[in-house]
């Protein structure tokens, strides 16, 4: 898996994106994983991997970002599952503009 990632990384870089933040969630997702002996990312995994964030916005920033990787991903090898994107369902609270 952190092939994987670190193939998505520089393609990422390569096209613009600094991917710092990125990185360190996708690292930690995949040392999380190969603790769990698994090599494919799954739904499961993802999920209680970013239940370890310390707050709502957090754990949906973590599983937002595994889920940018397995769709990339995904296009060479369907073994990856893609966890639903908004199982927190954080929503950033815009204030009101002021005039």
């Amino acid at each position: 898996m952190l092939d994987a990632i670190e193939t998505y990384l520089a393609l990422r870089r390569t096209t613009g994106f600094a991917m710092s933040t990125a990185e360190y969630l996708l690292k930690s997702f995949a040392a999380f994983a190969t603790a769990r002996g698994q090599t494919y990312v799954q739904t499961k995994t993802a999920i209680d991997w970013a239940a370890l964030g310390p707050s709502v916005a957090q754990r949906d920033a973590r599983l937002r970002a595994v889920c940018r990787f397995v769709r990339h991903v995904r296009v060479e090898d369907v073994g990856h599952e893609l966890p639903p994107a908004n199982h927190f369902s954080a929503r950033k609270k815009r204030r009101t503009p002021h005039i």
